[in-house]
């Protein structure tokens, strides 16, 4: 990841911060990761379900989405469908095909223009993570296994 990107990020990871403290989650970048990765811990609104940890991979920033998978833990593995919503989209335990994450838009080529076009402006990552929380919401916090 450039310089620049990693500053963008670092800059607008601070509203995602704020936006899963307000919820009960929280954002992590530990030491040994790689520029780019973060792990969104989501917690449903039905608080009595577990929290989901979201595997964020970002490459170029804010210009691309960033690959998104589901982890069993922080740092932990992305292959168990324990860890994965059953959100529409959400494909345990291999991608997220939705507009706003790497593999939607490399699975369709389409959505490089029009209304599934990948938006750099404003918060890119606050607007993957809002919705990912939204989508967890609407779904009650049920996982696929």
């Amino acid at each position: 990841m450039d310089l620049e990107s990693r500053m963008r990020l670092e800059r607008d990871a601070t509203a995602v911060e704020e936006l899963l403290a307000s919820t009960g989650g929280r954002l992590e970048h530990r030491p040994d990761d790689p520029d780019g990765l973060y792990w969104a811990v989501i917690q449903p609104s039905d608080i009595s379900r577990s929290p989901f940890v979201v595997r964020l991979l970002w490459t170029v920033y804010p210009q691309r989405p960033p690959s998104l998978l589901f982890a069993t833990a922080v740092g932990g593995p992305t292959n168990s469908p324990t860890a994965w919503p059953v959100a529409a989209g959400y494909r345990a335990p291999n991608d997220v095909c939705k507009p706003f994450t790497a593999e939607g838009q490399g699975l369709h080529p389409e959505w490089a223009a029009g209304p599934h076009a990948w938006r750099s402006v404003g918060n890119p990552f606050l607007f993957v993570v809002d919705t990912v929380q939204g989508d967890i919401d609407r779904v009650g916090g049920e996982r696929v296994a």
